[in-house]
């Protein structure tokens, strides 16, 4: 037999729009398996992650706007789905009942003030626990193209040694591994001075993990193009800069055009 326990929740609000979509989310939360993203599914993905990022940013913007009751489930979900401390919390909590071979399911329902059911409970089986729980801390990187590194220790060797500098404007110092190689080759290859005062542009990597309690934070940096080297009034755009601007400079003449003709039509 299963072991059985019962936890009631009770939540106090004016606004009886705001306890229900509270609850909704709640329900939503513990009960609904989450979108999981396999290696498979990350090359199908590709192609519409900034959809959805544009999707989900445009989604948050519409929830401030909106009453509670214009909320639907599908928003919820996808709202859900897109952050990573909340499936963070939720694999732990899944991960913690799976320890316990007693437990065989768990439901969640929602009751008005006098312990009446307002909906059907929802039930969890213990073999989808584990569909829950994160298998990886690794999360998507952040990719940042217009990066500007002021160089403070380069590496004038072979080998995977980490590049130290001060990051944007904020002044933020890291260590990063050049993933470059024409760049790389070339410093090592023709000596390339680094003067005090010497930065890069580049297509900085940012890589990425999510901690126990949920927070995000950057484990790693990696420079993989290096665009421009400048030194006080000196720039110097690369071949592999030069290569990038010319193919970002299509793709923008492309989707001008796509604009233009959708006004047209």
């Amino acid at each position: 037999m299963g072991y059985l326990q019962t936890e009631l929740w009770t939540f106090l609000a004016d606004n009886v729009a705001q306890i229900t979509l509270l609850l909704t989310g709640l329900s939503q939360v513990l009960s609904r398996v989450p979108l999981r993203k396999s290696k498979l599914e990350q090359k199908d993905l590709k192609l519409s992650i900034e959809e959805r990022k544009l999707n989900i940013k445009t989604l948050k913007k519409e929830l401030k706007q909106k009453e509670p009751e214009q909320i639907t489930i599908e928003n919820l979900n996808l709202i859900i789905d897109s952050n990573p401390k909340i499936l963070k919390h939720l694999s732990n909590y899944y991960k913690q009942l799976y320890n316990y071979p007693k437990v065989k399911k768990i439901s969640t329902s929602k009751l008005s003030e006098n312990k009446t059911k307002i909906e059907e409970p929802k039930f969890i089986s213990r073999t989808d626990f584990d569909k829950f729980v994160i298998e990886s801390d690794d999360l998507e990187s952040e990719i940042d193209e217009n990066a500007t590194i002021e160089i403070i220790s380069p590496v004038l060797k072979k080998g995977k040694y980490k590049w130290k500098g001060v990051y944007g404007k904020s002044g933020e110092p890291i260590d990063f591994y050049m993933k470059d190689k024409v760049f790389k080759q070339s410093v090592i290859a023709e000596g390339i001075e680094f003067k005090n005062g010497t930065f890069i542009d580049c297509i900085l990597e940012k890589s990425r993990k999510i901690n126990e309690v949920g927070e995000i934070y950057t484990s790693s940096y990696s420079v993989l193009t290096v665009l421009k080297k400048h030194y006080e009034n000196t720039v110097e755009e690369t071949p592999q800069g030069k290569k990038y601007r010319k193919k970002k400079e299509a793709e923008n003449q492309q989707l001008k055009l796509f604009n233009n003709d959708k006004k047209e039509k």
